[in-house]
C-alpha cells in the first residue's frame, strides 16, 4: 500500500513541477493526473500495483468532503 501511495503521490509532484515549470494555468494534480493515465495505458502492469490502494482510497472518498461540509456549514451566513 505504500509504495501505491507513493506512486501516487510522485505523479501529483510531476504535475505540480511541470504546471510550475511551464506556467499552465491548470492545476498541478490534473497534470499529474492526466501523467498517471498516459503511464497506465502504456504499462497496464502498473495498474495492478496500484488497483487495491486506489479502491480503498475511492470508498472512503466521500469522507475527504466531510471537512469543506462543515466549513461551508460554519460561514453560511457570508455565503
Amino acid at each position: 500500500m505504500i509504495p501505491a501511495l507513493a506512486t501516487l503521490l510522485v505523479f501529483q509532484l510531476l504535475g505540480e513541477s511541470l504546471v510550475l515549470a511551464l506556467g499552465a494555468p491548470v492545476p498541478g494534480p490534473v497534470v499529474g493526473l492526466a501523467l498517471l493515465l498516459l503511464v497506465l495505458v502504456l504499462k497496464p502492469a502498473v495498474l495492478d500495483a496500484l488497483r487495491p490502494t486506489v479502491q480503498t482510497l475511492l470508498q472512503h472518498l466521500s469522507l475527504l468532503f466531510v471537512p469543506a461540509a462543515v466549513g461551508v456549514m460554519q460561514h453560511l451566513q457570508r455565503l
